[in-house]
């Protein structure tokens, strides 16, 4: 699917963005070229941003929202790799090995989200011209390595489902939770179908883990987000 089809074009100057993490804490002369170069779009929740396999014919900055990364086997088998937030860029890895390499996964729009779209050979014009660009980009690159190293650990060595689901969870407690007073709040954009695939599960265990954890009161979990009520009692049962 094109991103180009998607007919809800979206004001979002560099300028104004708070965002400060991965490739987006460009100077401000840079930022200001990115802004006339790139296309802003808004996709409702659901909605595809690029599709696994399809040629990568642009570059995509998340600015508001969210989307979640999927990959699917030949066999249909779906696995949720994360979730991509604010100020980070994808489709980056596919645009330097070079035009008609494909995109490695899928983007899906988590919840309403607003997505810079730049195309290939713009944004490599971009990199090659500017070096500060060129530095945001490996910066990003890097951070997706380490970001799929971790993911290959958590897969190959994270013990039982409750303690993958436990890790998981933790992470993205560091990562973006809000603290409160008595825990930790996280956005949930998953499924327990979509947590279960983010930690080679099933639903059934997901769920199962969910409720005893809930039951204990170590964590609550509604529609909309997750609340970690004792990270202590969450690392020690992952312990086990």
């Amino acid at each position: 699917m094109s991103p180009l089809r998607v007919p809800r074009a979206h004001s979002h100057p560099c300028g104004t963005c708070p965002v400060r993490r991965s490739f987006c804490p460009l100077p401000e002369d840079l930022g200001a070229v990115f802004d006339s170069l790139k296309t802003s779009a808004a996709y409702r929740k659901g909605e595809v941003v690029f599709q696994e396999t399809d040629p990568c014919d642009h570059v995509f900055v998340v600015c508001e929202g969210a989307l979640k990364l999927v990959t699917a086997s030949s066999e249909g088998k779906v696995l949720l790799l994360r979730c991509a937030g604010p100020g980070e860029i994808l489709g980056v890895a596919e645009a330097v090995l070079g035009e008609h390499a494909p995109y490695e996964c899928s983007a899906i729009a988590a919840e309403r989200s607003v997505v810079a779209i730049v195309p290939r050979e713009t944004f490599m014009r971009f990199v090659r011209f500017y070096p500060e660009a060129c530095v945001r980009m490996t910066v990003a690159l890097s951070e997706q390595y380490r970001a799929s190293q971790r993911e290959e650990r958590f897969l190959a060595f994270g013990g039982t489902s409750t303690a993958r689901l436990i890790h998981l969870l933790l992470g993205w407690s560091a990562e973006r939770g809000d603290v409160l007073a008595d825990g930790v709040r996280i956005p949930s954009h998953f499924t327990q179908t979509e947590l279960a695939q983010s930690i080679g599960s099933t639903r059934e265990t997901v769920t199962r883990i969910l409720g005893d954890l809930d039951r204990r009161g170590i964590m609550e979990r509604t529609p909309d987000e997750i609340v970690i009520r004792s990270a202590e009692e969450m690392v020690r049962l992952a312990a086990h």
